[in-house]
């Protein structure tokens, strides 16, 4: 159950961050310009982008506080910075605007997915013996 928490922990946090990253990169694209991006440019590009970065570090934030709140030492913090910044790069390079939604959903499900197994990687390698 704490396994499933931090993932709906992790979900939640990337959707916030994403809905605000979305609102901050389309000020700033709208204001102040932002280059080519996935087909666009401007405000809908720097949206964008931002929604994937805070995506990624939403679902860091949100799994990290599933712990704390679990009280449950952070392991593999390493890994998991390393794999939000990957997540980022994954994400940019799989969205165009002409993506099927399936594309869509895995650049939501994918930070919380990937956070939840590497910081619970003994826990879960433990439950199979």
């Amino acid at each position: 159950m704490k396994v499933f928490a931090q993932f709906v922990s992790s979900l939640v946090g990337g959707i916030l961050l994403g809905i605000l990253g979305l609102i901050v990169g389309a000020t700033i694209g709208g204001n102040f310009g932002f280059p080519e991006f996935g087909g666009n440019a401007g405000y809908e590009a720097g949206g964008v982008f931002f929604a994937i970065v805070g995506i990624s570090a939403g679902s860091l934030l949100g799994i990290m506080t599933a712990k704390k709140l679990q009280k449950e030492t952070q392991k593999y913090l390493t890994a998991s910075i390393a794999a939000t910044v990957v997540m980022v790069v994954i994400g940019v390079i799989l969205f165009d605007y002409n993506m099927p939604p399936a594309i869509g959903l895995t650049i939501l499900l994918m930070p919380p997915v990937v956070l939840t197994l590497i910081t619970n990687w003994q826990k879960l390698s433990q439950a199979k013996n």
